[in-house]
């Protein structure tokens, strides 16, 4: 072989290379040798290496070990330069097992030690930005139409969160359009169940005589326009998957009964069947009513209620989570906007004066709201006076404030006040004073009249 080529090689390791003949001479070192000892090349090639230790120009020598014992020796050794490093001295033989040197190899450790040091903190870092993810996750899971910034709804998802690695029964309270069935997807979808079926049953929406066919299915000819082949009810078509009981305080107490059997046994009979069909499925109930009255009223089985009951959780209404309905707002807005290919905007004030109101409909009802005002809107933002007016009233009577020493009462401060918003959108909506007084129907000598009054700049033009 070539000894260029050996030579060449040796000098481009990455480790460092020393080489002695069996006397402890020192016949080569590499530059890697160099840089990790921090040792030079005129103080140590053509060296002794029991001179250099008397020296103390080194404190080890490895290869004088070999050369004593004819076996090869490692340790972890510091140098001058300040690195540590892992050496490892082995003899050389020729080819009458006569010893002929001996090569040390040293590896700077310090680099690794650094670069693991290094992975430890990217891994730290990883689980930490991970957690963050996913808290942000929690916080605004927009992916699911399910927004909110409040303190109120960060405690309800919390616990969703957590009871959603599990199978245990969920009971979901909360007022008509909070959105208990969105909450209930985000469990399913939190779940070791999320890749199966999420089956919704709305309870309120079923005629009472098909409950139990529904529900639990039939066998073909189970009764009079069964079909043939007979049909899978919801709890089946629910296995290994999640099902939502939706408004189940409207479950007649016969249904009840025979729901009740089925979480008990985790066992469902078809409707004209005779044999059992096991189920494995998560049950989410979710409700509006005041179950525990119902059960006083006698309207809703105890021994049902608890079965229920395992966890529950309850999604406060839109006006106890007032911090949540900017965040809805422009989420619904944004959706809207992509889905039409358009840039509408709302302006702060009607933000406000729908931030102000009470929403009996909860988010069911302000989604409805921005898509009849996105809809509605034949300008490029929706603005206060583009609200209804009973949210449009409400906000005047509770921000407008009149000083004490106004002789005006306040019914007729705010019907001018509103009055002003009314000429002032005519004027923005028609070309001239003629056409907007024709559009309100009065005469253009009363709109001029008003428009000083209330100092409307006119920015139309006459036909």
């Amino acid at each position: 072989m070539d000894n260029e080529l050996i030579i060449g090689a040796m000098d481009s390791s990455s480790d460092g290379i020393l080489i002695s003949d069996p006397y402890g001479d020192i016949i080569y070192l590499n530059d890697a040798y160099v840089k990790t000892t921090g040792l030079s090349r005129e103080e140590m090639l053509g060296k002794n290496l029991e001179d250099l230790l008397e020296k103390e120009i080194i404190n080890k020598a490895l290869s004088l070990e070999v050369i004593k014992d004819k076996k090869r020796v490692s340790t972890m050794h510091k140098y001058v330069s300040g690195k540590a490093a892992l050496t490892t001295a082995s003899p050389i033989y020729d080819s009458n097992n006569e010893l002929i040197g001996v090569v040390n190899n040293t590896r700077n450790v310090t680099d690794l030690v650094d670069l693991k040091n290094e992975l430890t903190d990217t891994k730290e870092l990883t689980i930490k930005y991970s957690e963050e993810i996913k808290r942000l996750r929690e916080q605004f899971v927009k992916d699911k139409d399910f927004i909110y910034a409040s303190k109120e709804m960060n405690a309800t998802v919390k616990l969703a969160s957590r009871v959603a690695k599990y199978d245990s029964t969920v009971l979901i309270h909360g007022e008509s359009g909070t959105g208990k069935e969105v909450l209930a997807k985000f469990i399913h979808s939190g779940s070791p169940r999320k890749d199966e079926s999420f089956i919704k049953v709305n309870c309120a929406a079923i005629p009472k005589d098909l409950f139990e066919s529904e529900l639990f299915g039939y066998e073909g000819g189970a009764f009079t326009g069964a079909g043939k082949e007979g049909k899978p009810g919801m709890f089946e078509l629910a296995n290994e998957g999640t099902i939502l009981l939706d408004e189940v305080g409207e479950l007649p107490l016969p249904v009840q009964s025979k729901l009740l059997r089925v979480i008990q046994e985790r066992e469902v009979y078809r409707v004209g069947g005779k044999n059992p069909i096991s189920l494995d499925v998560r049950i989410i109930a979710a409700t509006n009513r005041n179950l525990k009255q119902e059960v006083k009223d006698g309207n809703f089985r105890e021994d049902l209620f608890f079965r229920l009951n395992v966890i529950p959780i309850t999604i406060p209404p839109l006006r106890e989570r007032r911090e949540d309905i900017e965040e809805l707002i422009i989420y619904f807005l944004e959706k809207l906007n992509r889905k039409y290919n358009k840039t509408i905007t709302i302006t702060k004030k009607a933000i406000e004066a729908l931030t102000s109101h009470s929403w009996p409909g909860n988010v069911r009802e302000l989604e409805n709201l921005i898509e009849y005002l996105f809809i509605m809107t034949n300008k490029e933002e929706i603005q206060i006076e583009d609200l209804p007016t009973k949210i449009l009233s409400r906000q005047m009577m509770n921000f407008t404030d009149i000083s004490k020493d106004s002789e005006t009462p306040k019914l007729i401060y705010l019907l001018e006040l509103y009055e002003k918003y009314i000429i002032k959108d005519a004027m923005d909506n028609f070309s001239s004073l003629r056409k907007a007084a024709k559009a309100l129907g009065v005469h253009p000598s009363t709109l001029s009249r008003k428009l000083k009054k209330y100092d409307i700049e006119i920015l139309t033009h006459e036909e």
